[in-house]
């Protein structure tokens, strides 16, 4: 991560923004994810226009410019896209609070990613869907990208 007067390096959007305190924490994550995790920079999308995503530009839904601060790709990990969301987060500079925990959710219910994180500076809490309880799940880590995709094909 490079800092330049205010203004921080964006490896995956190749390009330089302004080091706010919500996007130090998203680059900070990004490197943890690419560098240590595992995650492809290539699979990765910031601040990605929810109306962008291939999986609902068919649906008729309207989305009112909303972003998604992170979405991670897995490949052929849904029969008729050939890449779907893995894992969608949600990078906040403060407490990670409910509204929080809510609003990533409340993305969810339209992405319908496999997995959702929330994160700041100090911790991160990754979710997933119990279909059997009808309950989210979490842990207080962010799994490998192997990890993820490893449960998505076990559950197939």
């Amino acid at each position: 991560m490079k800092l330049n007067e205010n203004r921080i390096y964006d490896p995956i959007r190749q390009r330089n923004v302004l080091a706010l305190p919500e996007e130090i924490v998203r680059q900070n994550l990004l490197l943890k994810m690419t560098k240590h995790l595992g995650y492809p920079k290539s699979l990765i999308a910031v601040e990605k226009d929810l109306n962008k995503l291939d999986h609902l530009k068919n649906k008729d839904i309207t989305l009112k410019k909303r972003r998604a601060d992170i979405i991670c790709f897995g490949k052929d990990i849904e029969p008729n896209y050939p890449l779907y969301p893995l894992l969608m987060i949600e990078c906040k500079a403060d407490k990670l609070d409910q509204t929080t925990i809510d609003q990533v959710i409340g993305y969810n219910h339209l992405v319908e990613a496999y997995f959702l994180a929330i994160a700041n500076r100090y911790e991160i809490i990754t979710y997933w869907y119990n279909i059997k309880e009808s309950c989210y799940n979490s842990v207080n880590f962010l799994p490998s990208y192997d990890e993820l995709i490893q449960k998505v094909i076990c559950k197939s």
